[in-house]
């Protein structure tokens, strides 16, 4: 089991880090954003993947048995 898990995300792309033992936080921490680094460098540039485009509103209503 994991001392500290870390997750990073930009609303597109989310990297988790689990680690343990002396330090974790720092570890887990410094390797999310090293990894995050990596996968936003090797994307392609003039694309919008996943929900980036997307409103943060809704139009849609709730039932009232919801």
């Amino acid at each position: 089991m994991p001392d500290v898990t870390v997750k990073l995300s930009d609303g597109v792309r989310e990297i988790t880090v689990e680690t343990q033992g002396d330090g974790a936080l720092d570890e887990a921490e410094a390797a999310a954003v090293r990894l995050y680094g990596v996968v936003v460098a090797s994307s392609p540039t003039g694309r919008r993947f996943g929900f980036a485009n997307w409103a943060l509103g809704s139009d849609t209503e709730r039932s009232p048995e919801e």
